[in-house]
């Protein structure tokens, strides 16, 4: 950083460092490393405050970004496309803001009961009391030997509630669910969890269940509560998420007609985009031609009819079929048959591509689906024969193998038009998914960075266990991408943010407690939540799923959409087909270049409108034509 502002100049005059958004960016990350290192090697308390900058940490990996071109163009896209994602959040907020204040003003405070081991050991009785108190006067002496044991003999005022009975009897008395309705910062963050599908249902029972405020609930008190749920979810999950990936495509769309083309690609991956284009429409033909031997000419023709090809497609298809049916506790003699079956499919591809080989010669694995099936057949091969040793260990190999005949069915993309279109599709697909995926991939990374050091010394919970948490990167990496697939976030979010009975706000290092060390015998961790999660996870949802999900959609349509243009080339389909077979003519081992001798006599062979001028045909023409060129 020092060097560039020594070469380039601090920030008045143009091509300063400081002039470059993303200079700005690197020297907020190392000006805040600095002042993290000053603060740990100082004792003064003034600067332990500088803790919270710790995080800062955490955007270091942003650094890359622009050191890789493809990276930059993403982060470029995703900045023009905020003003309009900023008027989705705005339409977003007022949407979760109408709900919000309509359920704070009936459900504030309702959605709370009476739980715990003293709760599961009341009598029927007892419950149906507590959910419906009545005043003392009013019970009768065995309902009045409840409570002789208690504080709450006699009951000192006539206005009961179930909390109030609760806490009589020693139990507790909490939330049904995490998410409530007690304000409208509370509810809108309840709302926006519910609008990604996780957990709502639960959400809306609680709230057909609640009663009044510290009251018990009655199972379907007000089913009510189900449309008004079933009618949030259709605009506010479904509309809002269309809404939102609609708004990024459109933009996207408009981003591609004013920059042309394939905006999100750097020139090299546009170059490479171009080459596969071509290839996958024109290719080098390879021609097989048949041996004198009789023997072998015969079976030449007979593995290149197009019976003989789809009595074996058919043959995959059943053998894959049949190893589908397998499961569990079958019986002994569906286990036989299919052993059996499966064995003679075994000979039948072993057969073909022994004839095959009899056939082409070593000419056989110049193709890269013989290549494919000979792989598979010889893997086949194998699993059969180590499935007739008797060793445990091989066995298990042999089962391993044995499932990679699966892959068989792979063969069926070189006889289907459709689903080879989509496998091209994905394939040129890949530089832009590898720009997006970088940058979701970094994001994660940043996350996780950012969870270490904000969560490591949460206590575990119901959600928070040995297995989601930040006690380690790898751990909580596997937690962001849980997260981002919308999988019980919210729930590891309350965790996060919520407080235990006895916790320790950021404990010191004690190498008898787990996290610091995880021996059998070390102490729970007792480290408190903090709110801050909310916001962490919160935007990480937005930003993980809403957003650069939504990116990677828009790339693969960008490519579909692309493909399918392409999919009317210059030339018609049958002038590329014989384009193949006139090139093979000169280039039979389908290497995919000529000599120069030899391009005069491509020309010579090929029609219009390959060859646009008859003069061309001539040598010495040509030849003119050419050093012009």
């Amino acid at each position: 950083m020092v060097i560039k502002i020594i070469a380039r100049g601090l920030v008045l005059h143009k091509g300063a460092y400081l002039r470059s958004g993303w200079n700005v960016l690197d020297c907020v990350i190392v000006i805040s490393s600095l002042v993290m290192l000053a603060e740990s090697s100082s004792r003064r308390h003034s600067l332990k405050s500088l803790r919270s900058l710790r995080t800062f940490r955490a955007f270091r990996p942003l650094r890359v970004i622009s050191r890789r071109p493809g990276l930059k163009l993403v982060v470029n896209a995703l900045i023009e496309a905020i003003p309009a994602v900023f008027n989705v959040l705005i339409v977003c907020a007022l949407f979760y803001l109408v709900f919000s204040i309509f359920a704070v003003n009936y459900l504030k405070g309702k959605l709370n009961s009476c739980t715990g081991n003293a709760f599961d050991a009341l009598s029927d009785d007892q419950v149906q009391f507590l959910v419906n108190p009545d005043p003392w006067s009013s019970l009768s002496l065995e309902q009045q030997q409840w409570f002789t044991n208690t504080t709450c003999a006699g009951f000192p005022t006539d206005a009961l509630t179930s909390k109030y009975l609760c806490g009589c009897w020693g139990a507790d008395w909490g939330p049904v669910i995490p998410e409530n309705f007690n304000n409208v910062g509370t509810a809108m963050i309840s709302f926006f969890e519910i609008s990604t599908t996780e957990n709502w249902c639960l959400l809306m029972v609680a709230c057909i269940d609640a009663t009044d405020v510290d009251m018990q609930p009655i199972r379907d008190n007000n089913m009510g509560w189900a449309a008004f749920f079933v009618v949030f979810m259709m605009f506010g999950s479904f509309f809002v998420v269309n809404l939102f990936v609609g708004v990024i495509i459109e933009n996207f769309n408009k981003m591609q007609d004013a920059l042309g083309g394939s905006f999100m690609l750097t020139s090299e991956q546009k170059k490479w985009l171009k080459a596969q284009k071509t290839a996958s429409h024109v290719g080098p033909q390879l021609i097989l031609k048949p041996f004198k031997d009789p023997v072998r000419r015969a079976i030449f023709f007979f593995v290149r009819c197009k019976k003989f090809e789809w009595f074996i497609m058919i043959c995959i298809i059943v053998n894959t079929l049949l190893m589908a049916t397998q499961h569990f506790g079958q019986p002994t003699l569906q286990t036989t048959i299919l052993a059996i079956l499966n064995d003679i499919f075994a000979a039948i591809f072993t057969i073909e591509a022994a004839l095959k080989l009899v056939a082409y010669g070593f000419t056989y694995f110049r193709d890269t689906w013989n290549q494919f099936d000979f792989f598979v057949v010889v893997g086949t091969l194998v699993s059969i024969a180590v499935e007739s040793l008797t060793t445990t260990h091989l066995r298990s190999l042999a089962i391993l193998a044995r499932v990679f005949r699966v892959t068989r069915i792979i063969r069926l993309v070189k006889s289907f038009k459709g689903i080879r279109h989509i496998l091209i599709t994905l394939y040129l697909a890949v530089p832009g998914l590898s720009n997006a995926t970088s940058i979701l991939v970094l994001m994660l990374f940043i996350y996780t960075t950012m969870g270490v050091q904000m969560f490591a010394k949460v206590a575990l919970s119901d959600n928070i266990d040995a297995h989601a948490n930040f006690q380690s990167f790898g751990r909580g990496f596997l937690l962001m991408i849980r997260a981002a697939t919308g999988e019980s976030w919210d729930y590891c979010m309350h965790d996060f943010a919520g407080t235990t009975q006895g916790c320790v706000d950021d404990p010191p290092y004690d190498p008898t407690m787990c996290g610091f060390n995880n021996s059998d015998d070390c102490i729970p961790l007792n480290g408190c939540g903090n709110p801050i999660a909310y916001l962490f996870f919160c935007s990480f949802t937005l930003l993980g799923t809403y957003v650069m999900l939504n990116v990677t959609v828009a790339v693969i349509l960008e490519s579909f959409s692309v493909s399918n243009e392409d999919e009317e080339p210059l030339f018609d389909p049958e002038v590329l087909s014989e384009f193949q077979i006139k090139w093979a003519e000169v280039d039979p081992q389908a290497k995919g270049y000529i000599p120069v001798a030899k391009l005069h006599a491509i020309c010579t062979i090929l029609e219009e409108p390959l060859v646009s001028s008859d003069a061309l045909r001539d040598k010495r023409s040509f030849l003119k034509f050419v050093s012009w060129k």
